[in-house]
């Protein structure tokens, strides 16, 4: 291992340099826009799934019919190939795409006499070109790549990489003998009085026992371990867990994914690489896709996406039967089409009798539908950190001098310990401290004290935290979370419906049954449950601050036969009670956070009533107490020390940071209007030494920054606005008016907030704001805004006329979490203990990390550890691969062992910080270290967030609006590479 471990990158960020891809030919059709146009025409104005139909057929039949390496884009701008494609092949497969538009069979559409669109495809030029013509370095500036060049890269790539077998191994423990001592501390000694040792593990090494893998490529660029799957019928354990013959069918693929990206001041793209669990599917009718073994001659694994056929999927029938016709070998397309036929059947049986359809998992054939997102399977999400290094040797052994990595140096900074951060303590003290009855929570609730000065700083003289519950047992949970919260307040006990109890003299809470108020259903006349109780929330409304918190549960609320998906989701919407009370209550201005009383059921089974858990471990009960914080703009000290910690912390201190959130939402209800959020945040310093951080907000349906409670309620007690009021028709041009709302807010901020000396940082999430501001674009990282001949924006808070702001940002921070747009940390050796002449594996490293680029400014990323992988067996996949996981053992509480397999294994996450558009005077680092910082250090959450606090408070007041799914942010799920 020691020969393989000098070479190998600290993250898997490949440079894409012509090296790789020399002497490799692509076949490109650029069509024009006459021809995009009319291709709009074809898909017509049906819904997402109608408009898709042409395409689907158009991909279907060309991958089909030239093995695979194709790619149509969806809008029409190109067709590329590793193989020509014949004219008339084009012009054959259009016009039956046009004749099926018109609602002609296949036998009529062959027919059809040949229409201009389809003469218009095939007329366009078929142009070869040398890959490495695109990726020559250019002086300070990145290579302009087509964007056919993203697609067919990383075919290239994958190719080369499966030429040769894949090798795993485990990892060992490298162990050292030490004293052993007593719970006091004090030497353990054995009967003789000699002392006793005990093995202490220093480090891991690979274990000898090496083994191969054979991965083959698959159509979109990635890697399959198509041989090789994991389950329960793979992963033997003769004494292991007997499950169900459901249970035991199920199994998974290793995939292992190649994407190609830009990263900035670069002078090559580069090459993401990542490993992935993909779980396969027991039936194709509910699947969304589907994977083809296309047999041997290098030919790669097709991946296929399904069209939906009422409520269930199906292979496209115009595709079939148009390949049956020309004579193509289509046995695997009717195979697929067979057992979509035979589960349609099932599925109708079941819904006749009232049941759920059930399937059981087909043995690995040449058939293999993707699973959706689904917690219950037999096999695990995550491939684990070791497969990560596996795959950076692998890479560096089959590309060899060939293989360029992006080089990272950790910055050299502190985090400032967290609340939330576990108590450094020996075993010994843990253990007597544990005896004493001591509880040695994380949770991180803010000391009452602080909570009191940020009420304060906000104008008010009190905080009233009133419960709205109507289980028992939720009631419990929310008393012994609150005592938790104030552990040196006068206990709750059990208080009267409506009697106000102090925890502190300046922060009260008080308990109230609102079954009937909080229940689901949208015949509730809601205003006349809450008289019952309005009382509660009166009082002198100008000095008390109320923050409500409620219980709530997931609907049960199936979908009915043929109603659409879009009006089921608006139905559920209007029905449940979570939406209902939390629009209600923001038109009485008060903001709400909820928690679940009961936990759902799987597999049909009913939901169940969570029972109170052991002090510390209501984890759901908690947070949702610490997000109601949030939502009352309650900012404590943490935020100050986190920032103060840095060399430069007073710079840092006397800025103020706006987090700009923007997103695209669904459609209008007449499919005519695309609505686009806005929001945008800004947290401010004190005024004094030691005062409290206070946050406000804006969007454009308020118009001015207002307290971010105050701007909750007003965001949530209307429906998402419109975006645009028709004046403008392109997708440009209505990203541009969201770009001027932008402009709106910090001019607004610059005039009404800021003093004339204090400086602002403008955060925003570069992938969800490309659209805005060209300035954010990698490609124009070596140009200045006047540059590029656009008439967009260059960055937020640099507009130009008499709207724009004033004062132009200190800084502009892009960041990025996409997972496909950052780099893969991969566990490296470290310097191994002294006694030990063996390297040892780092396995994690929750640091900041510089990037050494080739011209200009670097740019910086964060990686973290996901709190599932904190979790117990969290962090198994960086010893072994999911090969040698363990089944695991059921029995008796004493005898059970782990279920690995099972278990979801984690990577670390990423989150890519880069300071663009910096004013001269401004050090860049400092603005990123506080920018990690205040990742690190949330005002809400438990663990590191994965944006900056301004800007996830800006997320999370859409996230929480009442029209917006049920669901945790993004940021704080943790990685599930499931691959559907």
């Amino acid at each position: 291992m020691a020969e393989n471990t000098v070479s190998l990158p600290s993250t898997l960020t490949l440079r894409c340099t012509p090296a790789l891809v020399q002497g490799q030919k692509v076949y490109v059709r650029n069509f024009p826009r006459s021809v995009r146009d009319e291709w709009e025409k074809v898909k017509g104005d049906g819904d997402d799934e109608q408009k898709n139909l042409p395409y689907s057929t158009a991909i279907t039949y060309l991958k089909f019919k030239t093995g695979g390496y194709v790619h149509l884009d969806r809008y029409l701008n190109y067709l590329v190939s590793l193989e020509k494609i014949d004219d008339d092949t084009l012009r054959h497969v259009f016009r039956c795409v046009v004749g099926y538009s018109k609602g002609l069979s296949t036998d009529q559409a062959i027919l059809l006499d040949v229409p201009p669109l389809a003469n218009a495809i095939a007329g366009t030029p078929e142009q070869e070109f040398e890959m490495t013509r695109f990726l020559k370095p250019r002086q300070d500036k990145q290579p302009k790549c087509p964007d056919w060049m993203y697609v067919a890269v990383p075919w290239v790539i994958s190719k080369k990489l499966a030429e040769q077998q894949f090798t795993i191994y485990d990892l060992v423990p490298i162990t050292k003998q030490v004293p052993d001592n007593e719970k006091d501390g004090s030497p353990k000694l054995d009967a003789e009085g000699k002392p006793v040792y005990k093995s202490r593990t220093i480090g891991w090494k690979a274990n000898p026992n090496k083994r191969k893998v054979t991965y083959l490529p698959d159509s979109r660029g990635g890697l399959i371990a198509w041989d090789h799957p994991v389950g329960r019928k793979y992963n033997v354990r003769n004494d292991g867990t007997q499950v169900n013959a459901a249970t035991e069918a199920q199994y998974a693929m290793s995939r292992l994914s190649v994407v190609m990206k830009t990263e900035p001041n670069l002078v090559d793209p580069v090459i993401f690489l990542e490993a992935h669990v993909t779980r396969v599917h027991s039936n194709m009718v509910f699947a969304k896709s589907t994977h083809i073994y296309q047999g041997g001659d290098g030919l790669p694994i097709l991946h296929t996406e399904l069209v939906r056929s009422g409520s269930v999927r199906e292979v496209n029938q115009r595709a079939l039967e148009l390949l049956a016709r020309d004579k193509m070998d289509v046995s695997l397309l009717q195979e697929l089409n067979s057992r979509v036929t035979r589960e349609r059947t099932v599925v109708e049986k079941a819904a006749a009798d009232g049941e759920f359809p059930s399937f059981i998992t087909p043995g690995p054939g040449a058939i293999r539908p993707l699973m959706p997102k689904n917690d219950n399977f037999a096999v695990g999400t995550g491939p684990g950190t070791l497969h990560l290094r596996l795959l950076a040797e692998h890479v560096t052994k089959v590309l060899g001098e060939k293989a360029t990595w992006v080089d990272f140096a950790v910055e050299p900074m502190n985090f400032v310990p967290r609340p939330t951060d576990k108590q450094k303590m020996t075993p010994q003290e843990r253990a007597l401290r544990t005896e004493a009855g001591e509880l040695l929570h994380t949770i991180g609730f803010p000391p009452p004290e602080e909570i009191a000065a940020s009420v304060h700083a906000q104008g008010f003289e009190q905080l009233r935290i009133v419960c709205l519950w109507y289980r028992h047992k939720t009631r419990l949970r929310m008393i012994n979370a609150l005592s938790l919260a104030f552990p040196d307040s006068t206990p709750i006990g059990d208080p009267d419906d409506g009697d106000e109890v102090f925890l502190t003299p300046t922060i009260s809470v008080i308990l109230r049954k609102a079954e009937r108020f909080l229940s689901h259903g949208d015949e509730i006349n809601r205003a006349v449950e809450f008289k019952a109780f309005e009382d509660d929330f009166a009082g002198s409304e100008s000095q008390v601050m109320v923050g409500v918190w409620c219980e709530t549960e997931i609907p049960a609320l199936k979908r009915k036969e043929k109603e659409k998906r879009t009006t089921f989701l608006l139905r559920k919407e209007r029905y449940d009670g979570k939406f209902q009370v939390r629009r209600f209550l923001a038109r009485k201005d008060f903001v709400c956070q909820f928690t679940t009383g009961m936990k759902p059921g799987s597999f049909g089974n009913p939901s169940t009533e969570i029972n109170p858990p052991k002090p510390g471990k209501d984890h759901s009960g908690y947070m949702s107490l610490l997000d109601l914080y949030r939502s009352l703009g309650i900012i404590d000290q943490r935020l100050a020390r986190a920032i103060a910690k840095d060399k430069k912390g007073h710079e840092a201190a006397d800025l103020v940071y706006c987090g700009i959130h923007a997103r695209r939402q669904a459609k209008t209800a007449d499919g005519k209007h695309t609505k686009r959020i806005i929001v945008v945040t800004a947290l401010f310093p004190p005024e004094e030494e030691d005062g409290a951080w206070t946050m406000k907000a804006w969007t454009p349906l308020i118009g001015a920054w207002v307290p971010y409670r105050q701007a909750i309620t007003g965001f949530h007690a209307s429906d998402y606005a419109l975006h645009v009021d028709g004046k403008r028709q392109t997708d440009k041009e209505r990203w541009a008016e969201a770009a001027a709302h932008v402009e709106d807010a910090l001019a607004d901020l610059v005039r009404d907030e800021l003093e004339s000396d204090m400086g602002y940082v403008v955060m925003v999430d570069g992938h969800a704001c490309r659209r805005m501001w060209t300035g954010l674009h990698n490609e124009n990282q070596s140009y200045q805004e006047d540059d590029i001949a656009d008439p967009r924006t260059w960055l937020p808070g640099h507009g130009k006329g008499k709207n724009a702001p004033r004062r132009r940002p200190a800084a502009v921070i892009r960041m990025n979490v996409a997972a496909d747009e950052v780099p893969q940390y991969v566990p490296i050796a470290r310097d191994s203990d002294p006694d030990v002449e063996m390297e040892a594996i780092q396995f994690t490293s929750a640091k900041l990390h510089r990037a050494k680029v080739d011209f200009g400014n670097p740019f910086w990323v964060l990686f973290n550890v996901p709190r599932n992988y904190q979790a117990k067996g969290g962090d198994l996949g960086s010893k072994f691969t999911r090969w040698d996981a363990d089944p695991g053992k059921g029995g008796e509480e004493g005898d059970r062992e782990t279920n690995e397999l099972k278990t979801p294994w984690w990577a670390m996450t990423a989150t890519e910080i880069y300071p663009v558009g910096v004013a001269g005077g401004v050090d860049r680092t400092m603005l990123v270290r506080a920018t990690a910082r205040l990742c690190h250090q949330t005002v809400a959450w438990s663990d590191r967030s994965r944006y900056p606090v301004p800007l996830h408070a800006a997320k999370q007041l859409d996230l929480d609006h009442p029209q917006y799914r049920r669901s945790a942010p993004p940021e704080e799920q943790g990685d599930e590479a499931t691959d559907a």
